[in-house]
């Protein structure tokens, strides 16, 4: 829940609650600085509706006005009040709030296992030259809507990421495979960065950072374990900001698709 929240925020949205339940006044998230606001709203409206039902009247109330359009309305509605799939809490009582009325109900999002988990990467041109399987595609998969799956790739086969503008990177993650497919990994896979000060790093500074330069000025910073993992999440700043972030594939053709269930550019905060 706090990878979340930090995740939200360091992308500037502007979120009021993440729900990690769709049912009730469950599993709601919110920053300590809306709580006076929040429970004021309670306090004065707590014997006219439930307090799901004022949570949807404050955020009404703060994005919309009357003159403005629904749609835009909505929208602005749907970013404070943030989904996040799987729920991570289920709605067990039966007794409402509302007299008189039994409330059996149960959140179908709970308990499901999560192909891919989402993040909101920064902006980027995606390119690769692995063809992708139906509509798993890369772009899909950074944009948090769907798993990638890709066709057997092959020897210097790659996926680059190249910012839009560039941006100051804290750390980077990419887990293969998932459940259902946890044969579909990466392997003799690197993960390299190209760096606003990539060609003028001296040796010594190379040394003491630990990364290997590559002839095209990619930094290798992290590669794929036996489980299809690769991370680095404590990125060095010292060589500015991240131009392109790119997989590079250097063992032989494999037997098997890939799938990438986790695309994780973290921005420094």
């Amino acid at each position: 829940m706090r990878d979340v929240a930090a995740e939200y925020s360091a992308a500037k949205q502007n979120w009021f609650v993440i729900d990690f339940c769709q049912l009730g006044f469950i599993g709601k998230l919110f920053r300590t600085m809306d709580l006076p606001i929040l429970i004021q709203f309670f306090l004065i409206f707590f014997n006219d509706k439930p307090v799901d039902w004022l949570l949807y009247d404050i955020i009404s109330t703060k994005v919309c006005s009357p003159d403005q359009d629904k749609k835009k309305c909505k929208a602005d509605k749907n970013a404070m009040q943030v989904q996040y799939k799987p729920s991570l809490f289920q709605h067990i009582g039966t007794h409402s709030s509302l007299k008189g009325k039994v409330q059996k109900l149960k959140d179908k999002q709970f308990g499901k296992v999560a192909l891919f988990r989402a993040h909101r990467n920064p902006s980027a041109m995606i390119e690769t030259n692995i063809k992708h399987y139906k509509h798993y595609s890369i772009s899909r998969a950074y944009r948090g809507e769907s798993f990638y799956w890709g066709l057997v790739p092959e020897a210097n086969d790659f996926i680059t990421f190249t910012m839009t503008p560039p941006v100051p990177l804290s750390g980077v993650k990419f887990v293969s495979g998932n459940v259902e497919h946890p044969s579909d990994k990466f392997v003799a896979t690197t993960v390299e960065i190209l760096f606003e000060n990539s060609r003028t790093v001296s040796d010594n500074e190379l040394s003491q950072i630990g990364y290997k330069k590559l002839p095209d000025d990619f930094m290798v910073v992290a590669e794929f374990d036996s489980n299809g993992v690769a991370e680095n999440m404590d990125l060095t700043q010292k060589l500015g900001l991240v131009f392109s972030v790119r997989l590079k594939i250097h063992g032989a053709s494999s037997e098997n698709w890939v799938i990438l269930s986790e695309i994780h550019l973290s921005r420094k905060l």
